[in-house]
């Protein structure tokens, strides 16, 4: 037996592709503003506003390494803590006193004194 389609076949999961692509692009640019990419972005309308304001999953990808090493070994490590659950506040205290945790906040530190 054969079925035969309509018009909004297709329709459905196609909002819920272009919904999740959206929800994707917003995690990253918040990732992206997290990690301060716009300080080593090369786009200057995202270093005029001081936030990602190109294509996320291209910066991520272009600046990150720019990024000091600690500060995206810190990073990396939350990403990898948040998703077996462990909250912020959770993996802050483990990670206490570490060289890691140390250059992520003066990193960000110097993000907002920048702002100023």
């Amino acid at each position: 037996m054969t079925e035969m389609m309509t018009e909004t076949d297709g329709v459905g999961s196609a909002r819920d592709a272009a919904a999740l692509r959206r929800r994707e692009i917003e995690g990253l640019r918040r990732a992206s503003d997290l990690l301060c990419l716009w300080r080593v972005c090369g786009n200057a309308v995202c270093r005029r506003a001081r936030s990602c304001r190109g294509r996320a999953h291209l910066c991520a990808k272009r600046n990150t390494g720019a990024v000091p090493p600690p500060v995206r070994e810190f990073f990396f490590s939350f990403l990898a803590a948040k998703s077996v659950g462990v909250s912020f506040e959770d993996f802050r205290g483990e990670m206490d006193g570490r060289d890691e945790t140390e250059a992520f906040f003066a990193w960000r530190r110097a993000c907002v004194e920048r702002q100023r």
